[in-house]
């Protein structure tokens, strides 16, 4: 992998490609899942989380950190603000965006499409086509843009203000050549994201509902069967 030419020196973990620094231990990168995890237990409640940007010092100081020992970093040191911006520089600076550059032609052209079904079945098989260690990293990271998202209420931020943030870093053109087609590339880009997550929401919902109905339907069949030891 990268650094190779230095054995024993690690490449960090900024700027490397998403492949390196997944493993079969961690399908998610280490300073993604830990960022992450972090702002799910301590900023969901956040109004304008990922919007406001945070104090450069503390932010260049984390960004530090995680790239010389993720696992000894404490972000309870570090303001929400400071971690989401780290978050975002991360994602900017892969060599190549978690949605790659192969993928980008194809994902315009489903956001192109006329019917909104036939762009999310697009949207979805051009998904099937990026590496495992992106297709898990972009999972898991919409995921976290969902459990945001269903906070809009408190957080204010809804599916399309967190598209307008992550597109770009989601996705790029491969030669910004014409600065009016990229305007107008960023647009769709940022319907793609935001169809991405709405959808992940909507099927969230359903999952939410059907285990609710499951566990009424538990509890119901539990007090029947405590009813029938008593009469027995």
């Amino acid at each position: 992998g990268p650094g190779s030419e230095f054995p024993g020196v690690e490449p960090g973990h900024f700027g490397v490609c998403v492949d390196s620094l997944t493993s079969d231990k961690a399908s998610v990168p280490i300073v993604l899942e830990k960022l992450l995890e972090h702002v799910e237990m301590h900023g969901l409640y956040t109004e304008g989380l990922y919007r406001k940007s945070g104090a450069a010092n503390r932010t260049r100081e984390l960004r530090q950190a995680l790239q010389t020992d993720p696992a000894a970093v404490k972000l309870e040191n570090f303001p929400i603000h400071a971690i989401t911006g780290v978050l975002k520089q991360w994602l900017r600076e892969l060599p190549e965006p978690l949605m790659t550059f192969a993928q980008y032609g194809d994902f315009l052209r489903a956001v192109e499409l006329p019917e909104k079904q036939e762009q999310l079945a697009a949207i979805y098989a051009v998904l099937e086509h990026l590496p495992e260690a992106n297709h898990n990293s972009l999972e898991r990271l919409i995921f976290h843009l969902v459990k945001v998202a269903l906070l809009e209420d408190v957080n204010r931020m809804s599916p399309g203000a967190l598209a307008i943030i992550f597109a770009p870093c989601l996705l790029r053109c491969p030669d910004n050549s014409d600065p009016l087609t990229s305007m107008k590339d960023v647009l769709k880009i940022t319907t793609c994201v935001e169809m991405l997550i709405k959808e992940q929401m909507r099927k969230y919902k359903v999952k939410m509902e059907e285990i609710s109905q499951l566990e009424a339907a538990e509890s119901i069949a539990f007090r029947r069967l405590s009813l029938l030891r008593q009469n027995a």
